[in-house]
């Protein structure tokens, strides 16, 4: 159906790699960027084509590959966002590299991942793709740095870009060679098995949205197939809406409940006092084709974290 011919970066991380197998597996030829591959990774996506290649590097830009489309991931994370300088030069001559390599094979669709942090950290009220971004940490900062040259290149230089903003991203990992535990609800489960507690440093009541990696992967897919404008934005979120604590309790019982395994929940403060309501309307997802429920029953909290949970017994 989708016959796609699809170049993804980041294409060895959390993300990157849970999206190269659910294109592989929706009929599309993928070619994975990294600076390197696991072992482990390598024989999931070994349909897909792996390069290892640092798109920091000076001759990135005139490497020679075919393709209809750049998926472009590699922006800086949380973590590589805590060295200010790294960050931005990722988030910025990476994005503009990868730019200037759509440009040099002449591939006109480009999907910028950005974050719905560029909003605010602690959101509230209601927001939509044409709200204000106010951006209040660093890692917000670089993607906006790498949303701005990535509108500035669909102006000049004739391509078709999607700046996708995804909420809170959770799902187990394609191998246990990726670890990225900075991330709710994994950082819980991991913390559940190894000491027996989830602890939280604040009161939990911070609210938030979440998104599956494969609800993520499958509006990726759906925005890929029916990019129609010259720039556009389109924030990937859900319908579920969780305060962290409620997430800490649902994973405590998961362990009670299916794993027949006692954790504490240890709560460290009582701030913030309330909760933060806050609402994104997801009016774009009609033009693009997009119904992010509809995976609801088979990939959600529930079976994400049990997933997690299994993938760290069979570690320990």
């Amino acid at each position: 159906m989708y016959n796609m011919k699809v170049l993804i970066t980041g294409a060895n991380g959390f993300i990157g790699s849970y999206m190269c197998d659910y294109f592989l597996n929706n009929n599309c030829e993928v070619i994975g960027l990294s600076r390197r591959f696991f072992p482990k990774v390598k024989e999931k996506l070994k349909k897909a084509t792996l390069i290892e290649v640092d798109i920091l590097s000076e001759n990135f830009a005139s490497l020679k590959l075919e393709a209809d489309i750049i998926i472009h991931l590699a922006a800086s994370n949380d973590i590589v966002s805590k060295d200010l300088a790294r960050g931005i030069e990722l988030s910025t001559l990476g994005t503009v590299n990868t730019l200037k390599f759509a440009q040099n094979n002449s591939i006109k669709k480009y999907i910028f991942f950005s974050t719905l942090q560029v909003y605010g950290t602690e959101l509230k009220g209601k927001y939509s793709e044409d709200t204000i971004v106010k951006p209040e940490n660093d890692y917000a900062m670089n993607h906006l740095f790498g949303e701005m040259y990535v509108e500035m290149y669909s102006r000049k230089f004739d391509m078709n870009v999607v700046v996708a903003r995804p909420s809170n991203i959770y799902g187990s990992f394609l191998t246990n060679e990726i670890e990225r535990w900075t991330l709710v609800p994994g950082c819980l489960c991991k913390e559940a098995i190894e000491k027996g507690t989830i602890t939280l440093m604040s009161s939990g009541k911070q609210n938030r949205n979440f998104i599956s990696l494969e609800q993520l992967s499958y509006c990726t897919l759906q925005t890929a197939s029916n990019i129609h404008k010259k720039f556009d934005i389109i924030n990937y979120v859900t319908n579920d809406y969780n305060t962290i604590v409620d997430i800490a309790k649902f994973t405590q019982n998961i362990f009670k409940e299916k794993f027949d395994k006692k954790v504490d929940l240890k709560i460290g403060s009582d701030f913030p006092d309330t909760k933060n309501d806050f609402e994104f309307k997801t009016s774009k997802f009609e033009s693009y084709k997009i119904d992010v429920n509809q995976t609801n029953r088979t990939h959600n909290l529930e079976t994400e974290i049990s997933k997690v949970i299994q993938g760290l017994i069979k570690i320990n």
